[in-house]
């Protein structure tokens, strides 16, 4: 059992530094972004500089073709070069609010993967761990009812790529209800599991068969 228990150990540990390396992002992120506090409050205009620009665009290329057709002074008019300005000038809010917005989605990201890890040690390995250490089996059914029953938990689990919770569930009630008929189901199971710990713990069930 102190393979198993060694083993947890370590997925916790791991999932602490992704917790601390999401806070330190974090950290950075937000500094970068006091710089730009101001064009955040600009942000909210965007919308009405994109649909100004647009319109100013379209009156710029109208008037210069205009122009053009009317006066033969003008016929030599870089249209096309002024057409590109025009162009530039459009995509400048573009290029800022995609921007703004994928360091948004960024943040979330990191969000998401740290409260994940949190919940995978708060909801699953913490109380694993606890109840293998008693040897309590109760506790072991209802945690595997938690892998299934809990959707967040189980989009966390996935999310820090620590398995899949129902094969994780199956495992548990395998390991439970461990005897010489069900050892080939156990191996099998062992074979497809990709969360270590579990996998150490049902070939540890075979051993004990």
């Amino acid at each position: 059992m102190k393979e198993v228990l060694d083993e947890i150990d370590r997925r916790i540990k791991r999932l602490e530094a992704e917790i601390e390396l999401a806070e330190l992002s974090m950290r950075r992120m937000e500094r970068s972004l006091k710089g730009e506090e101001v064009l955040r409050k600009a942000g909210s205009y965007s919308l009405y500089y994109l649909l100004f620009a647009v319109v100013w665009m379209v009156a710029g290329l109208l008037f210069l073709i205009g122009i053009r057709n009317r006066l033969p002074v003008a016929a030599n008019l870089p249209v096309l070069r002024y057409g590109l300005f025009f162009i530039l000038i459009f995509l400048a809010p573009v290029a800022y609010i995609l921007w703004t917005n994928r360091g948004e989605r960024a943040t979330e990201g990191i969000e998401s993967r740290e409260r994940w890890a949190r919940m995978v040690i708060r909801l699953f390995y913490t109380p694993l761990k606890e109840a293998l250490e008693r040897g309590d089996e109760v506790k072991l059914v209802e945690l595997a009812d938690s892998l299934l029953e809990n959707r967040e938990l189980a989009r966390a689990i996935e999310g820090v790529n620590e398995g899949d919770s129902k094969m994780m569930a199956y495992a548990l009630y395998l390991y439970i209800r461990r005897s010489p008929e069900l050892k080939g189901e156990i191996v099998e199971t062992s074979e497809k599991l990709a969360n270590k710990p579990l996998k150490k713990l049902l070939l540890l069930g075979v051993k004990d068969l």
